[in-house]
């Protein structure tokens, strides 16, 4: 009865998600192609992924939160080329960008996988374990959203806005397809690990992978191919709110690496999550938001203030307000994916740091 009920909730949710458009096909150059999530913004995210078809192969730049997403892309993959998966790149290690490599390696059983060594150490230890942190408390996280859904209140009291509940429907298919699929879905170790950088020639392209330092986590790599101009960023970079975790993210480290980023001077630019970017102000923004925030918390330690002192006292107004504007539902995204954990995280570095140096 219990995988009978199992395949009914699977087959309700995934039906469900397909009256909703999972994500929309932007050709960034000849042969490199972006796909773009269109969910609403909320908690529960799932990243853009890329294809990069060469004269003889596919490279593939993360795969997307569940096996039947991977699927569907491998499809519309095969509405633009016939040729082999070669290589399949994972910018990190969180479960929306690498829990569609189960279905490229069915699909591509000759296909490499790429990630930063420190992607393939996480995986199979701390992977695992947050895999079942995140199954044992999504489910009562979506009663508590569709809670808010039928009394119509929002998480920051108050009446609930369409914004919002429009974002915590979308959360709720989201989590439920997650909860649906992950258990049977194997995790892919990385067969190619990276520590600095890694570059394919295929023909005219130029492919470079390469690691800039700390960010998101401690295992970010970006995708580039400079002769198009392009940057494939993973979460180092996303929009409109960046998603930080206070014991994964390395804020004090974060600014530095956008800023090398930068240096590269792409012309196009696609994030983890959110749509495709033509100049780099949401870099630079991250960048000044991560400093300030180092900053902060730094003279708060300096004080000897608490990290519950300094949470409470830091000022990212300016942030707050060019991030979320006049959003309630970015401003909550906000204060509970940035403003809590990037403090902790800067706290956790600088203190870190500050061990290392006595």
């Amino acid at each position: 009865m219990r995988n009978l009920l199992a395949f009914f909730f699977l087959i309700a949710t995934l039906a469900c998600a397909q009256t909703h458009p999972e994500y929309k096909v932007e050709k960034l150059a000849e042969g490199v192609y972006a796909l773009i999530r269109q969910d609403p913004v909320g908690w529960m995210v799932v990243s853009n992924c890329v294809f990069i078809i060469n004269d003889e192969d596919v490279v593939v730049v993360d795969t997307g939160g569940a096996n039947s997403l991977a699927k569907q892309m491998i499809a519309e993959l095969r509405k633009l080329t016939n040729k082999p998966v070669r290589y399949v790149i994972n910018t990190h290690w969180h479960d929306d960008h690498i829990l569609g490599n189960a279905a490229y390696k069915e699909a591509y059983p000759q296909a490499e996988f790429v990630a930063h060594a420190a992607t393939r150490e996480y995986l199979p230890a701390k992977g695992i374990a947050a895999r079942k942190s995140m199954e044992e408390g999504a489910p009562g996280f979506a009663k508590q959203l569709q809670a808010a859904i039928d009394k119509k209140e929002s998480l920051a009291g108050g009446p609930m806005s369409d914004e919002e509940r429009t974002a915590y429907e979308s959360d709720i298919r989201l989590v439920n397809r997650y909860l649906a699929e992950v258990k049977d879905t194997p995790i892919v170790l990385p067969t190619i690990t990276v520590n600095d950088r890694w570059t394919l020639y295929r023909g005219g392209r130029v492919i470079d992978v390469r690691y800039f330092g700390r960010a998101h986590t401690s295992g970010d790599i970006v995708v580039h191919l400079p002769k198009e101009g392009i940057l494939i960023t993973g979460d180092i970079v996303m929009s409109p709110i960046p998603l930080v975790g206070s014991d994964q993210s390395h804020v004090a480290d974060w600014s530095r690496t956008l800023e090398r980023l930068r240096t590269l001077q792409a012309s196009i630019i696609v994030p983890g999550h959110g749509p495709v970017l033509h100049d780099d102000r949401q870099l630079e923004l991250m960048s000044r938001m991560f400093m300030s925030i180092t900053q902060q918390t730094k003279a708060g330690i300096a004080k000897g203030e608490t990290l519950d002192e300094i949470q409470k006292g830091i000022d990212l107004n300016e942030f707050k307000a060019a991030l979320a504007g006049d959003s309630t539902l970015k401003k909550i995204l906000f204060a509970n994916y940035v403003r809590v954990p990037a403090t902790a995280s800067a706290y956790s570095d600088l203190g870190s740091k500050s061990a290392a140096a006595q």
